[in-house]
């Protein structure tokens, strides 16, 4: 069964051919002909352009369909019915948190909103550690400056990590509720001063500390006042309601409309910008993979050529010509197989062998040999072959025993070089083992030396 985006990308790329063909990339046709070079260079860059394209559909196909996902999904927890109803948990499955929209014509605000759970009767306050006095000025004032500049709500936590202790909070002022937040509302320009009580119990023991707290005076404009308002109505809709299992939002207040949207986190569009990104890293990927396998291709090239060389001269005084010699050479590869893998040099000897029996001259056989292998010494060698041809075995001979000699030192310098990258490359692990090394040793002396 054939692959239905691998269809669709090749409908897709004949579609487009008349425009991509003006703007085909000559780097990347001239890698694929080096590492394809008896197939038709049209067709190699087609099925380029097709797999690439394959690639890129199935990358946008599964970026669409898992953002549509979750995008359903967040619809699908969505909390809020019927444009204003919130539907509580039951007794036992927890609180959970809301970001609710509230849009009142012009002025709009996100206001998020704790929906408790729906009880039979109301939890009691447990208090919190006596460890923590000295800490929790710190740590109620919130991004308040301080308690004697409170501008803010205050953070009275009910607990703390790492103490087996609860806490309740008791102030005796309608200004400071007890789960922090703060009513600044008509306080003189000196401020108020209230007395905040912190009751920290652990089992049946319990102590209580005060903590002076100012409220400074507060100015709001006309959408401030209105939200605060509106925050009041909810705190009241859901003292109100604590045993209901559904509430019913406010649609109006002070004359305005107020439509309630949830607003959930939603990554269905960031999922797509990174389906989008992956398309173009694709194309990228691709080009750079084929760069790669071009710089295999190099590199095999250079190692195999001191072998090519010596067979070469080896058939040559066994008194076969140059043509006799590159086919045997050829066939011999043919005959073990590529059980190595491909090995680009004997692929090129190859199409140099169908050029010949094609009736093509072998001095341009050479020449083109050389200028498709692109390394200097085939270039070089290609040249040799060309010329010195007519002049017999033994000219050609001598020749060859010297670029077989600097083919072998070539070699020998390409193995030492090899030796000291390998050597520069181990460089960090021997590091990083040298360090292990020495924390082990360090280690049980330092600890030793604490104990005198």
């Amino acid at each position: 069964m054939k692959n239905p985006l691998a269809v669709a990308a090749r409908k897709l790329y004949r579609g487009l051919r008349p425009v991509l063909y003006k703007n085909r990339n000559q780097k990347v046709i001239r890698a694929l002909v080096r590492l394809n070079p008896r197939d038709n260079e049209e067709k190699l860059y087609e099925e380029y352009e097709i797999r690439k394209l394959t690639l890129v559909l199935t990358i946008l196909a599964i970026g669409i369909v898992s953002a549509a996902s979750l995008h359903l999904c967040s619809r699908m927890e969505q909390r809020l019915a019927e444009g204003s109803s919130l539907l509580r948990n039951e007794w036992g499955a927890g609180d959970y948190l809301i970001t609710l929209w509230a849009d009142a014509g012009e002025w709009g605000r996100e206001i998020p909103f704790l929906v408790k759970e729906r009880r039979f009767s109301e939890d009691e306050r447990k208090a919190m550690l006596h460890k923590l006095q000295s800490e929790l000025p710190d740590i109620i004032k919130k991004e308040n400056q301080d308690l004697e500049h409170v501008t803010g709500d205050l953070n009275l936590i009910s607990s703390a990590d790492g103490y087996p202790f609860r806490i309740v909070w008791r102030s005796g002022s309608k200004r400071l509720r007890r789960d922090g937040k703060t009513d600044r509302t008509d306080i003189g320009e000196n401020g108020e001063r209230i007395v905040l009580t912190a009751e920290i119990s652990y089992g049946e023991e319990s102590e209580c500390f005060d903590y002076e707290i100012y409220l400074m005076p507060e100015i709001l404009n006309g959408q401030e006042r209105f939200f605060r308002k509106l925050d009041e109505a909810l705190d009241e809709m859901d003292t109100d309601g604590v045993s209901r299992k559904q509430l019913s939002l406010p649609s109006r207040l002070d004359g305005r409309n107020i439509v309630w949207k949830e607003k959930g986190t939603n990554y269905a569009m960031l999922l797509l910008l990174l389906s989008l990104a992956g398309c173009v890293l694709t194309g990228r990927g691709m080009e750079n993979d084929l760069m790669k396998s071009c710089r295999k291709r190099d590199r095999q090239l250079r190692i195999d050529y001191p072998d090519f060389v010596s067979k070469l001269r080896l058939y040559l005084s066994a008194g076969l010509t140059v043509k006799s010699a590159f086919t045997r050479i050829t066939t011999d590869y043919g005959e073990q197989g590529e059980r190595g893998g491909i090995r680009y040099l004997y692929e090129e000897m190859k199409t140099s062998c169908y050029q010949l029996e094609n009736g093509i001259t072998e001095e341009k056989v050479y020449q083109d040999f050389g200028r498709r292998c692109g390394k200097t010494q085939y270039r070089r060698l290609g040249f040799l072959l060309s010329v010195h041809l007519k002049q017999g075995n033994g000219h050609l001979l001598a020749i060859l025993s010297q670029e077989a000699d600097g083919a072998q030192e070539d070699e020998r310098n390409m193995a030492r070089k090899a030796g000291e990258e390998a050597g520069t490359k181990l460089l960090l692990p021997m590091m990083l083992m040298l360090l292990v090394i020495m924390f082990l040793v360090l280690a049980p002396a330092y600890m030793d030396f604490g104990s005198i």
